[in-house]
């Protein structure tokens, strides 16, 4: 009976390995030698570090793209003292949400001043975190175009050039928050979440024009913006993320710059990330075998583990609004007896 049992097993991991085999993307690996890379948002935090990863790898020509020429300057002044002889680091000031043809014409730009670009990477973001009906309502459009839009415009204007070449690679960063939207994320998660769509889609477009895409899902990384954020980061926002961790923007950049190389879709950090990319692959293209095969085994599992997540995510809310209905009360009390002592 055992063996039999063993025998059914055995047939039943054998026909899903043919099939995954059979079902899978292919990978579409990546060597960055000689490779001229264009970086949003390039002037510092993850996108700088991502420039002096893929620099490391011996890109022969980075471009960094960001709104303040300052800071361009002296994050590319950096960047080229970690060049070896015939690395460039050029850097273009472009603000990413100012429109296609603006976008596309600092692309050409660049394209023409180093040959057309193999790697984009998409990096340039904002976040604006608060409760639904504090934040402000332009921040939900502004978000939306810096962190979706602007994205895919830049896309739009590489892509014809990687198809004449027959190759290239598209990376988009992502968030956490893109993968599993929490208190105080209502208008940054969705701008994220079209990320990962537009990701997706991509991907199975480009496949037959062999060109790669991947998708970064970074936890709370230190970076000058986060650095911003924590000043007027609400209490709920700073609890619920705390569970996750603080990691350096050099080792997420060197996790996606793996990625390309590696022709992964699905880039996380850290173990609860690789948890949470698992759980949440849902249709995203997989061209990991063993990945696809951990999905499979483990999305289960992980999806109680996430369960027993949020609910102590909701405890964490629960808990500050109370705190919060009580600051209120003693702040109540004490106008109406300043109010009753003036009276008197």
């Amino acid at each position: 009976m055992v063996c039999l049992f063993c025998l059914v097993v055995g047939i039943a991991t054998a026909a899903i390995g043919a099939l995954f085999w059979y079902s899978l993307p292919r990978k579409i690996k990546f060597v960055l030698q000689g490779k001229h890379v264009f970086i949003t948002g390039g002037s510092k935090g993850i996108g700088k570090e991502i420039a002096a990863e893929v620099i490391a790898k011996g890109a022969a020509s980075v471009s960094i793209a960001a709104r303040s020429k300052g800071a361009l300057e002296k994050a590319a002044n950096e960047l080229q003292d970690l060049c070896e002889d015939g690395q460039v680091v050029r850097y273009y000031v472009l603000d990413v949400t100012s429109g296609y043809e603006t976008v596309k014409s600092v692309i050409d730009q660049a394209a023409e001043d180093a040959g057309t670009i193999d790697v984009l990477i998409n990096n340039a973001g904002m976040v604006v975190q608060g409760g639904f009906t504090e934040v402000d309502v332009d921040s939900f459009e502004k978000q939306v175009h810096m962190n979706y839009v602007s994205a895919a415009h830049a896309s739009r204007a590489v892509i014809d050039g990687m198809k004449r070449k027959g190759s290239g690679h598209i990376a988009f960063v992502s968030s956490a928050a893109g993968q599993c939207a929490i208190w105080g994320y209502s208008a940054y998660s969705p701008s994220k979440f079209a990320v990962r769509g537009f990701a997706e889609a991509l991907h199975m477009e480009l496949l037959p024009f062999n060109i790669g895409v991947s998708v970064l899902y970074p936890p709370n990384t230190e970076t000058e913006g986060y650095e911003e954020e924590i000043r007027t980061m609400p209490e709920e926002v700073r609890l619920i993320g705390g569970s996750a961790g603080l990691f350096s923007a050099k080792a997420v950049a060197k996790q996606l710059v793996q990625s390309i190389e590696n022709g992964t879709f699905i880039t996380t950090v850290g173990f609860e990330g690789w948890m949470l990319g698992a759980l949440t692959a849902g249709a995203a293209p997989e061209p990991d075998f063993l990945n696809a095969a951990l999905q499979t085994l483990f999305g289960g599992l992980f999806r109680g583990i996430m369960l027993v997540y949020i609910g102590s995510f909701n405890r964490i809310v629960q808990q500050c609004h109370a705190k919060k209905q009580g600051n209120d009360e003693k702040t109540s009390l004490t106008q109406s007896a300043e109010a009753e002592s003036k009276k008197a």
